[in-house]
């Protein structure tokens, strides 16, 4: 990662962050030792 744009590229770690979801709060460094993380984002119809 560059420091002045932050940017990231490939293989670079993710930053931790949280979201809420479905079932509660979410941070993604809960799952830290998976292999993979998948993660989407459903748009809310209403």
């Amino acid at each position: 990662m560059t420091a002045a744009s932050g940017e990231r590229g490939v293989g670079d770690a993710a930053p931790d962050f949280e979201l809420e979801g479905s079932s509660g709060r979410i941070r993604l460094a809960d799952y830290q030792r998976s292999r993979n993380v998948a993660i989407f984002f459903m748009r809310e119809f209403g």
